[in-house]
Protein backbone atom coordinates (compact mmCIF):
# COMPACT_ATOMS: atom_id res chain seq x y z
CA UNK A 1 0.00 0.00 0.00
CA UNK A 2 1.13 3.50 -0.72
CA UNK A 3 1.87 6.02 1.98
CA UNK A 4 -0.84 8.22 0.45
CA UNK A 5 -3.50 5.56 1.07
CA UNK A 6 -2.39 5.18 4.69
CA UNK A 7 -2.20 8.96 5.14
CA UNK A 8 -5.75 9.38 3.79
CA UNK A 9 -6.99 6.57 6.07
CA UNK A 10 -5.27 8.17 9.09
CA UNK A 11 -6.81 11.57 8.31
CA UNK A 12 -10.28 10.03 7.90
CA UNK A 13 -9.93 8.07 11.17
CA UNK A 14 -8.80 11.25 12.94
CA UNK A 15 -11.94 13.04 11.75
CA UNK A 16 -14.19 10.17 12.90
CA UNK A 17 -12.59 9.99 16.34
CA UNK A 18 -12.73 13.77 16.73
CA UNK A 19 -16.49 13.49 16.14
CA UNK A 20 -16.80 10.61 18.63
CA UNK A 21 -14.71 12.43 21.24
CA UNK A 22 -17.02 15.45 20.95
CA UNK A 23 -19.74 13.23 22.49
CA UNK A 24 -22.19 14.75 19.99
CA UNK A 25 -23.64 11.81 18.05
CA UNK A 26 -24.85 14.22 15.37
CA UNK A 27 -21.23 14.89 14.40
CA UNK A 28 -20.69 11.14 13.87
CA UNK A 29 -23.72 10.63 11.60
CA UNK A 30 -22.21 11.97 8.34
CA UNK A 31 -19.50 9.29 8.56
CA UNK A 32 -22.04 6.46 8.74
CA UNK A 33 -23.88 4.84 5.85
CA UNK A 34 -27.68 4.83 6.25
CA UNK A 35 -27.76 1.09 7.04
CA UNK A 36 -24.49 0.96 8.95
CA UNK A 37 -23.96 -2.11 11.13
CA UNK A 38 -22.21 -1.22 14.41
CA UNK A 39 -20.75 -3.73 16.84
CA UNK A 40 -19.11 -2.53 20.07
CA UNK A 41 -17.11 -5.08 22.05
CA UNK A 42 -19.33 -8.07 22.82
CA UNK A 43 -22.63 -6.20 22.42
CA UNK A 44 -25.35 -7.12 19.95
CA UNK A 45 -25.13 -5.42 16.54
CA UNK A 46 -26.92 -2.11 16.08
CA UNK A 47 -28.13 -1.49 12.53
CA UNK A 48 -29.06 1.83 10.98
CA UNK A 49 -27.59 5.32 11.31
CA UNK A 50 -30.35 6.56 13.66
CA UNK A 51 -30.02 3.50 15.91
CA UNK A 52 -26.24 3.92 16.07
CA UNK A 53 -26.74 7.56 17.08
CA UNK A 54 -29.12 6.52 19.84
CA UNK A 55 -26.72 3.82 21.09
CA UNK A 56 -23.87 6.35 21.07
CA UNK A 57 -25.94 8.92 22.98
CA UNK A 58 -26.93 6.31 25.58
CA UNK A 59 -23.33 5.15 26.07
CA UNK A 60 -21.96 8.69 26.33
CA UNK A 61 -24.49 9.44 29.08
CA UNK A 62 -22.75 6.78 31.20
CA UNK A 63 -19.31 8.44 31.13
CA UNK A 64 -17.87 11.91 31.67
CA UNK A 65 -15.61 11.93 28.60
CA UNK A 66 -13.81 9.84 26.01
CA UNK A 67 -10.56 10.39 24.09
CA UNK A 68 -9.13 8.26 21.28
CA UNK A 69 -5.39 8.20 20.55
CA UNK A 70 -4.59 6.71 17.16
CA UNK A 71 -1.46 4.56 17.19
CA UNK A 72 -1.65 2.97 13.72
CA UNK A 73 -4.05 3.18 10.80
CA UNK A 74 -4.03 1.00 7.71
CA UNK A 75 -6.16 1.53 4.65
CA UNK A 76 -6.63 -0.96 1.84
CA UNK A 77 -9.35 -1.63 -0.70
CA UNK A 78 -12.57 -0.60 1.10
CA UNK A 79 -11.30 -1.26 4.64
CA UNK A 80 -9.71 0.95 7.31
CA UNK A 81 -8.16 -0.69 10.39
CA UNK A 82 -7.09 1.36 13.40
CA UNK A 83 -5.08 0.46 16.48
CA UNK A 84 -5.64 2.91 19.28
CA UNK A 85 -5.87 3.63 22.97
CA UNK A 86 -9.14 4.87 24.40
CA UNK A 87 -9.19 6.94 27.57
CA UNK A 88 -12.51 6.85 29.36
CA UNK A 89 -13.20 9.31 32.15
CA UNK A 90 -15.82 8.05 34.54
CA UNK A 91 -18.34 10.35 36.17
CA UNK A 92 -16.34 10.18 39.42
CA UNK A 93 -13.32 11.63 37.56
CA UNK A 94 -11.25 8.44 37.49
CA UNK A 95 -9.86 7.26 34.16
CA UNK A 96 -9.32 3.98 32.38
CA UNK A 97 -7.07 3.56 29.32
CA UNK A 98 -7.89 0.56 27.14
CA UNK A 99 -6.29 -0.71 23.92
CA UNK A 100 -8.66 -1.19 20.99
CA UNK A 101 -8.85 -2.10 17.33
CA UNK A 102 -11.51 -0.90 14.93
CA UNK A 103 -12.33 -2.28 11.51
CA UNK A 104 -14.44 -0.21 9.14
CA UNK A 105 -15.74 -1.46 5.83
CA UNK A 106 -16.32 1.61 3.70
CA UNK A 107 -18.64 2.57 0.86
CA UNK A 108 -18.49 6.00 -0.78
CA UNK A 109 -16.51 7.53 2.14
CA UNK A 110 -19.02 6.29 4.70
CA UNK A 111 -18.70 3.44 7.18
CA UNK A 112 -21.12 0.64 6.40
CA UNK A 113 -19.70 -1.92 8.85
CA UNK A 114 -18.18 -0.56 12.09
CA UNK A 115 -16.56 -3.03 14.50
CA UNK A 116 -14.82 -2.12 17.73
CA UNK A 117 -12.70 -4.76 19.45
CA UNK A 118 -12.17 -3.67 23.04
CA UNK A 119 -12.50 -5.00 26.58
CA UNK A 120 -14.36 -2.47 28.72
CA UNK A 121 -15.21 -4.83 31.59
CA UNK A 122 -13.27 -2.63 34.02
CA UNK A 123 -14.99 0.57 32.92
CA UNK A 124 -18.05 0.05 35.11
CA UNK A 125 -16.49 -2.35 37.64
CA UNK A 126 -14.93 0.60 39.47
Amino acid sequence: MSNEVHKAAFEYASEVYEAVDSRDEQRLLPFLAENCAFIYANKEPVVGRANVAEASRNFMALIASIKHQLLDVWGFDNVIVSRLEVTYTRKDGSTLIVPAVTIWRMHARQIEDYRIYIDVAQLFAH
